[in-house]
């Protein structure tokens, strides 16, 4: 009875310590809570890294941790899975040797799951995944109310049946938005049209989700507000803070993400993405992460001065990811130069990554050559047959460099 007592007078300041799913907990030079949150485990990737993944104990039992609460609305995928698979042998467990938090992927679809040669570089390689199509808008709420999750569960089954985190991908956006959205011109009435979205689709996966693209694509290319129904019926910024607002109250451990394209130049987009940021968290906006998709070409201007932009973005005070790492040859034809300048591009690009603390993970956009939406221009790590290219240890040499 007197442990009892004691566990129950001291639980309440390990509540406050504890780390949420997918967070760091261990590791050189970490600081903050080495607690996990009920049903997650605090894994030892390597000595700068210790993760908080699903599954299992935590190894110092007090009546705080060990403690199992069922969470309204989560699905099957969340209790099937009850120890953490191994880390990966590949990137993924390089770069966490290096102090960061994860190399991702983009795949989607039971396709690329069931495909034995993509499942298995997913497996070995990756430490995240995230959807390329199948949790955009016009994918799982194409009509009001009605939602397909079939193909998104399909990925969020196999990341946590993997030990893989998820970056959600993307709850706002003005492209593939189906029409119904596109329709609203009432602000009250597109705020709860968001609100609702956002509580549906982010708490379906709650807990399940290391991040999320919260907005996408909201900066046109000239620097201004790009035109979409959120920003003609809204006039100003503001449908973001109800985007992250709803985001937050949906999946309060997931971090909160604004990502674009072309950020990656300096130049007036990024400028007006830095201020839009600022912004956000001087209107208290929950905002803890910016994205910098990074599509770019063999030998593209921005790639010497990446570090540099990386550094800018980092000064909004916000965690900084690589969201969607390609780099394209300018055509079909390929030649050993190509090859060799896009090996270096990804060496710099990953590099740039390593030598900026703010930036604490990578994603690639697809697995190989044969599943990338720029079709025929070679622009992933292992080709069509999925044999690992030279870009593969460009991108090794960055996180080594």
């Amino acid at each position: 009875m007197k442990v009892s007592v004691l566990l129950a007078i001291s639980a309440p300041v390990l509540v406050f310590a504890q780390q949420s799913l997918w967070g760091q907990c261990g590791g050189i030079g970490y600081t903050g809570p080495t607690n996990c949150v009920a049903a997650a485990t605090c894994t030892t990737q390597n000595a700068y890294y210790a993760q908080c993944v699903p599954g299992g104990t935590q190894q110092t039992t007090t009546a705080a941790t060990t403690t199992r609460t069922t969470t309204p609305g989560t699905t099957a995928a969340t209790t099937t899975r009850t120890t953490a698979q191994p880390a990966g042998t590949g990137l993924d467990s390089l770069i966490k040797s290096k102090g960061k938090k994860y190399v991702g992927f983009a795949a989607d679809g039971s396709s690329q799951f069931n495909d034995a040669s993509i499942s298995d570089i997913l497996r070995t390689e990756a430490g995240s995944i995230t959807p390329e199509n199948s949790m955009k808008w016009e994918s799982i709420e194409p009509n009001q109310g009605s939602y397909n999750w079939g193909t998104a569960d399909i990925l969020v089954n196999f990341a946590q049946s993997n030990g893989k985190q998820v970056r959600g991908h993307t709850l706002l956006w003005h492209s593939q938005l189906p029409q119904w959205v596109k329709n609203i011109n009432n602000k009250a009435t597109l705020t709860t049209v968001i609100q609702n979205h956002a509580a549906a689709v982010a708490g379906r996966y709650k807990g399940k989700i290391y991040a999320w693209d919260v907005a996408n694509e909201v900066i046109a290319d000239g620097g201004g507000m790009r035109s979409s129904v959120f920003s003609q019926v809204f006039g100003d910024w503001t449908f973001l803070d109800v985007a992250f607002k709803a985001a937050k109250a949906a999946d309060p451990n997931a971090k909160l993400c604004l990502n674009d394209y072309n950020i990656n130049y300096t130049g007036a987009k990024l400028n007006t993405f830095i201020q839009v940021v600022k912004d956000l968290k001087a209107r208290g906006a929950p905002i803890d992460c910016v994205g910098t998709q990074t599509h770019v070409g063999v030998g593209d201007s921005s790639i010497a001065s990446y570090k540099n932009t990386l550094t800018m973005l980092a000064g909004t005070g916000c965690e900084v990811q690589i969201t969607e790492l390609d780099i394209a040859f300018p055509s079909t034809a390929s030649s050993s130069a190509l090859l060799t300048q896009q090996s270096n591009d990804y060496k710099t690009i990953v590099s740039a990554c390593m030598g900026t603390s703010a930036c604490t993970g990578i994603t690639v956009w697809g697995v190989s050559d044969k599943n990338t939406w720029i079709t025929g221009r070679h622009p992933l790590l292992w080709d069509e047959n999925f044999q690992k290219k030279a870009a593969y240890n460009g991108f090794v040499a960055g996180i080594n460099s």
